[in-house]
Parts: structure tokens; sequence; C-alpha cells
């Protein structure tokens, strides 16, 4: 590829260079981030890409989405037939992939043997949390370890907690504990023993402080997260993922008659605090990875607006930027499986070739919507293999 603007690990484009990539990792000398090959277009052995007036960042990771739901109810979920649910699900993969989603953290409901049936080529990396654990399917299972290894025989490389109640819950019951910390602390001590991570799911109060203090690798939501709660995660090296556009759509499914209006001051509740959280987390100097939290059609073909709300909440795109490509891909590397290389998050010589190519600059502040716009896409590499997606793929 030549004469492309690349993103570097702090958020920033340098001038135009050239960029290449061979046996799906860049290469180049003396750190920079490549060179002109005999194979520079990538490993599928394509021409030379132009990349003059465009952007080359890392590949995109959604690092909380639920990439098999397709319906906002589980009830509406389960009356899908299997068959038609996994086709479902690698369209939604597929369209991911061809919005610039190179990797997924599914947090729950994509199991990894209907994953095994989509092929690799349609759809993004992916990592499963296999089922979402709340206190009904921990007692279901025998305790939050049952459950637990469960997950992780059925190959999550996550095990995802619900510590806080959500959207359905009564109004006030935001910040109950759903499990003790001698309960999370026992999950990460199991997951640790397989290389696996722990996701939470907290709005905020003690279920924040025991995921901190258990040593869970990640925060989700986190609206209530308070200064001393984002300092300390900080310390410890977690990460927050905030999910905030989801809680705007939700408003929006109530004020349509989708949802009960009794979710609804729940759900002010959390739009209202949501963007608060990010600044705190950001202040404190606490990591933040984009996360869409995605369960529809609609909304897994609209996951990466995140990014647009991630600005809107207060952090700059230089920041915003990193944490939808390098942050979540650390997050992802630190639990990948044997056999099973992550990217870094980074455009660099040895680093797999997973890069997204845009037709505009995603770190000017008026251009804080092109992420999240398909036709801001001119090409995406997955592990040096470049994608040309045609305008037809991208129709809604």
């Amino acid at each position: 590829m030549a004469n492309a603007r690349v993103l570097d690990e702090h958020g920033r484009f340098g001038a135009p260079v050239d960029i290449a990539w061979r046996d799906g990792r860049f290469v180049g000398t003396d750190g920079a981030p490549g060179a002109p090959s005999a194979d520079a277009g990538g490993d599928t052995g394509t021409a030379t890409i132009d990349g003059s007036g465009r952007w080359l960042i890392p590949g995109l990771v959604d690092a909380h989405t639920h990439a098999a739901w397709q319906a906002f109810d589980a009830a509406d979920r389960d009356a899908i037939p299997e068959a038609e649910a996994v086709e479902l699900t690698r369209r939604a993969l597929h369209a991911m992939l061809l919005r610039g989603t190179t990797s997924v953290r599914d947090a729950g409901g994509l199991r990894s043997d209907s994953l095994r049936a989509i092929e690799v080529d349609a759809r993004p990396r992916v990592q499963t949390a296999e089922v979402l654990i709340d206190r009904e399917a921990a007692d279901a299972a025998g305790g939050v370890e049952r459950a637990a290894e469960a997950a992780l025989v059925a190959g999550a490389r996550w095990i995802k907690l619900v510590g806080t109640a959500g959207v359905a819950s009564p109004q006030g019951s935001r910040l109950d504990p759903v499990f003790s910390l001698d309960e999370t602390t026992a999950a990460v001590r199991l997951a640790a023993q397989t290389g696996a991570g722990v996701m939470v799911h907290a709005w905020g109060g003690a279920a924040v402080d025991h995921a901190i203090e258990a040593g869970a690798a990640s925060i989700e939501h986190g609206m209530f997260l308070t200064a001393a709660q984002a300092a300390r995660a900080a310390e410890r090296g977690l990460v927050l993922v905030p999910t905030l556009r989801i809680y705007r759509q939700v408003r929006g499914m109530i004020d349509a008659g989708e949802l009960p209006g009794a979710f609804g001051p729940r759900v002010d509740e959390a739009v209202a605090a949501h963007p608060g959280a990010v600044r705190t987390a950001r202040d404190a100097g606490l990591r933040i990875a984009l996360g869409s939290d995605s369960g529809t059609p609609e909304q897994h073909r609209t996951a990466l607006r995140e990014f647009a709300a991630l600005v809107e909440a207060g952090l700059t795109p230089e920041d915003a930027l990193v944490a939808a490509t390098r942050t979540g891909a650390e997050l992802l590397a630190a639990v990948a499986g044997p056999g099973s290389p992550a990217p870094s998050g980074r455009i660099a010589p040895g680093e797999i070739a997973d890069a997204v190519l845009l037709n505009v600059d995603p770190s000017d502040p008026a251009n804080r919507d092109a992420i999240g716009d398909p036709s801001a896409v001119d090409a995406v590499i997955l592990g040096g293999r470049t994608i040309l997606p045609r305008a037809a793929d991208l129709d809604p």
C-alpha cells in the first residue's frame, strides 16, 4: 500500500508512508511501519493499493457485542430456529467485518459450536463468553464456579458475570451486587487457570469494587463509576467498556412502544450518568475500549457509531481511536489461546496485519461519525487478506 497516513499507537497520524505485509504480518525495518515489496498489495497477490489521501488504522475491535442475538427480548431470540439463527449470526459478523471490525469479543450468546459453522473468511476474529452468568444461572449450575467451568469447557475465553441488574430491573435496584467478592474472586481464579479472563457487567457500586479487588480484566458499562473506583481500576490495569450508545437506543425503543414504558426511568438514569463515567475514567487514566453491546440486526450493522458516542462523551478523537483499536486489541490479546494469536492493535513490523483503510480523516473532530459510516471504508485487511467492500454488501 502506497502513500497512506498510518495511525500510531497514540492515536495520531504521520506523514504518508508505504506499508507492506507478508505472511499475514506487517513488514519493515528500523521501526518504520513498512516498505514497498513485491507483495505490497497483501498476501492475496492483488495490485498495490494507492493510499494517497487516505488514512490507515489498525483493525477495529468491538470489545462487547452479542453477535448471536437477533432480537432484544430473550423469548423472541429463543423462537428463532437454530439454522436461521446461525445464518443471521453469519450475516451479522460479515457485516461487522465489511465495516472494519476485525476482532470481536462476544459478551454472551454466541456459542463456539455455532461459530465453527461460520466460515472464518466471512467474519472477524472472535472470542466468546458463551453465556451470561447471572444469579439464576449460577444457582442453576450449583454455584458461580460450576457455571464458569461449564462455560470454559464449552470454549469460552471470557467469563461474563452479570454483577448488577440491567435495564429490565425495578428502579432503585441498579447498584445491588449480584455476586459477593468471594464469588467474583473464585471466577477470576478459575478463569486464570486456563488463561481466560473475566468481564463484569456492573453499573456501579459494590460490584465494581468486587471486579477491581478480584482482578477482573474489564468493567462493562460502569455508568455510576466513581473517581475513587476509576483510580483503583487504573492502578490495577482494568479496562472500562462503557457501551454508551445502546442505552440511547433502548430509550428509542421505549419511545417507539417496542419495550415497556416501565423501563424508562431506569434507562434515563443510565443515559444521563454515562458520559460522566467516561470522563471520570479518562481523568483517572483508566483505559477505555470501544464496545457496542449490539443485539439486533440493525444494531450489528451500526455498531461502530459507538466511536462518535465516545467523542461526544469527552474523549478526543485520538483517544477514541486508541479505544477502538489498541486498547480493545490488547484486552483480547491478553487471553488469546494457544494457536490463536491476536493482533496488538498496532501497525508495525511483525504485528498481525489487521487494518482498515478510510477515505476520511477520523482524527478530525468534524468527522467523528466517519468510522460509523460504511462508505468511509475503502478496504479491510484481515490477517494480510485484502477485502474490498462493495456497495451492495453494505446495504442495511
